[in-house]
């Protein structure tokens, strides 16, 4: 029979049975919901502020799947403790936890909430977070909760080291702990004049290989033009830097600015990537045991690049004394060779860090033994 768009087919009584039996017979399958961002959700423009970024994240959640939504809470939690908003932050892990998440994702949400107990002068409250994260965060962030948990029990860490000290150190301000014992936030450190705290430095993702024994050098430049004295500015432009290296780069992004060191207008040593870590600035096997060093401003002509770029700027005197001074304490330190102080132009193909900083190179290595 056919009434409209339907056909009604009849069968026998037998037939009909036989067909319920086998219907019943067959497994009901429930489809695995879908974990992750798909289709991918693009990320907020690299030149956002935390603020902006946390807005645009927000503003995506209501178009999300519920997986999805969890992950976006995730990021903007992370976001929220790195603009110190503390409170926000809790509540957005909070979030985050009651949607599906992979074992290293629950991980990152319970440090979070330990580390906005920390920055809420509460880090009692925070204590049984950060133990609950250990087992499956990644060695670097694993290193960071054990130091904070080292300095609320005030026994020393083995697994400290100067640049989770200095990463850390925001946090036992806030709550008001000293660094565990045995521990200092600048053993064995390098002179800088600008930490990373103070350009407020995103934490360094997982994708990093340690750091060798340090045996060379390799000069840059950042090839744009830059000409402030402020402090201020020279902190925004390595945020900038960072951002693109991390946000940018292909296939995902790099875990860290790629540089070990940065030099502003100013002369000021600026703290880049910590030396644990191994650099990404040289390319590939370049970079094994290679501490990068790149002066901000443009000291190539590239008249192809627009009217900023046609003319090379002049280095300054104090960032040319900052870099012997900086080049001296790295060779003392790691006792490098001056023969392995390099441009960036003699291991790859580009004229990195133009023609004046690659005769100080090349004076450097002839005047120094």
């Amino acid at each position: 029979m056919y009434f409209g768009y339907s056909y009604v087919m009849r069968f026998p009584l037998a037939t009909s049975c036989l067909l319920l039996v086998v219907s019943c017979a067959i497994p009901v399958t429930h489809k695995k919901p879908e974990v992750g961002l798909a289709p991918p959700v693009a990320s907020p423009s690299a030149d956002f502020t935390l603020a902006q970024k946390i807005e645009y994240w927000q503003s995506k959640i209501p178009s999300m799947t519920s997986a999805d939504r969890s992950e976006a809470y995730l990021m903007i939690g992370e976001l929220q403790i790195e603009a110190k908003q503390a409170n926000e932050a809790r509540i957005t892990f909070y979030q985050a936890l009651r949607g599906e998440l992979s074992a290293s994702e629950i991980a990152r949400a319970e440090k979070g909430i330990g580390l906005s107990y920390f920055l809420s002068s509460q880090p009692s409250l925070g204590l049984g977070h950060l133990e609950k994260s250990l087992t499956h965060l990644d060695a670097a962030s694993k290193a960071e909760a054990s130091y904070l948990m080292s300095a609320f029990s005030g026994k020393p860490t083995a697994l400290a080291s100067s640049a989770v000290a200095e990463r850390m150190n925001v946090y036992l301000v806030s709550a008001k702990l000293k660094a565990p014992r045995g521990v200092s936030a600048n053993a064995g450190a390098i002179h800088v004049d600008i930490n990373r705290g103070e350009w407020r430095a995103a934490g360094m993702r997982s994708n990093w290989d340690k750091m060798t024994t340090p045996f060379r050098i390799t000069v840059h430049h950042t090839a744009e033009p830059f000409s402030s004295l402020s402090k201020v500015a020279a902190c925004a432009e390595v945020k900038n830097i960072q951002n693109q290296h991390m946000n940018e780069r292909s296939p995902s992004g790099w875990a860290d600015i790629g540089y070990h060191f940065l030099i502003d207008r100013a002369g000021n040593v600026i703290a880049g990537r910590s030396l644990d870590a191994q650099g990404a600035h040289a390319s590939g096997t370049n970079n094994i045991g290679n501490i990068g060093i790149c002066l901000l401003g443009n000291f190539v002509a590239q008249p192809s690049r627009g009217t900023d770029y046609a003319v090379a700027q002049a280095l300054l005197p104090a960032q040319l004394d900052a870099l012997t001074g900086l080049v001296d304490q790295l060779r003392q330190k790691y006792s490098i060779k001056s023969s392995n102080v390099y441009g960036h132009k003699e291991l790859k193909s580009t004229e990195c860090p133009g023609p004046v900083l690659s005769r100080w190179v090349a004076g450097y290595r002839r005047t120094q033994s």
